[in-house]
């Protein structure tokens, strides 16, 4: 009995010995494959880490190897355009200098050949410039202007401007025209000898001219005033002209509007040209 007793204690013994040697090990080859397979999860992460961040500085690389040819051709680019401008400017500025200062004396030269009679009108109101034959004060202003030749004094009023045209722009040659397209149309109805009407300045072609070159507004302004027009129009047309030779002189391009407005002025001269044909063709 004892002998029993003894052989099951010992087997109780062993097998309850042999459970805890399982759960032993157990415990111990859960544990050793749990961190084998994250030691190869982070083996596995840290290894696509490296190469992404590899990759990522590759690529960030090359592009910024790209982006700095890109940066260093534009920057070449733009030093030759630079170098290719001064050069430009280096040539073209004396000569719209000297452009400039020729039109400018043209104008001087042209006040010289405007008769004195034209002058002498400024100072008329409407009614007198209507009928000169009703104010027997003016018959020898009227005699003085009735001598001028216009056909002779209006290449004059022009002279040899036009050899700097290319160098001046459209704008400022056709402002310059208009101005003395007008000068000359005024000339031309002050010295007619049938005329009884010598208010040039409601002449329609005359007014055209001027909202062409000033705008509409300055054409009302004009229209309203009640002597001294023919000052006035100059000095609106120097004062226009100086602006556009100091946007000239500075490489300033003129808008789309100022090049249109030269259109326009060159077509009304045209126009004004053509009505003084007709105008002054003797009567068949």
């Amino acid at each position: 009995m004892d002998a029993l007793m003894v052989f099951a204690l010992t087997t109780i013994t062993s097998a309850g010995a042999s459970a805890l040697l399982l759960a032993a090990l157990g415990w111990f080859f859960r544990t050793w494959i749990g961190e084998r397979f994250k030691a190869s999860v982070k083996h596995e992460y840290d290894d696509r880490l490296e190469r992404l961040k590899s990759e990522l500085k590759a690529q960030s690389d090359a592009d910024l190897a790209a982006l700095k040819s890109e940066v260093d051709r534009q920057a070449e680019k733009l030093k030759i355009a630079a170098l290719s401008f001064s050069d430009v400017q280096k040539a073209t500025i004396p000569r719209k200098i000297e452009a400039v200062d020729h039109l400018w004396e043209a104008v001087r030269q042209a006040r010289q050949h405007i008769p004195g009679g034209v002058y002498l009108s400024d100072v008329l109101t409407d009614d007198e410039l209507a009928d000169m034959r009703k104010t027997p004060q003016l018959l020898e202003l009227r005699r003085l202007l009735v001598r001028i030749q216009p056909m002779e004094i209006s290449p004059l009023l022009f002279g040899d401007a036009d050899k700097v045209r290319p160098h001046v722009g459209e704008y400022v040659w056709a402002l310059y025209s208009t101005y003395h397209a007008i000068v000359a149309r005024c000339i031309f109805i002050l010295s007619g000898e049938k005329n009884e009407d010598r208010r040039w300045y409601r002449d329609e072609a005359v007014q055209r001219l001027i909202a062409s070159a000033f705008g509409e507004e300055k054409r009302k302004i004009f229209l309203g005033l009640r002597f001294s027009r023919f000052d006035w129009l100059r000095q609106e047309f120097e004062r226009a002209l100086f602006t556009a030779f100091d946007k000239l002189l500075t490489g300033k391009v003129f808008s789309e509007a100022a090049l249109r407005q030269a259109q326009e002025m060159e077509r009304q001269i045209a126009s004004a040209k053509i009505e003084q044909l007709l105008t002054s063709s003797p009567t068949p």
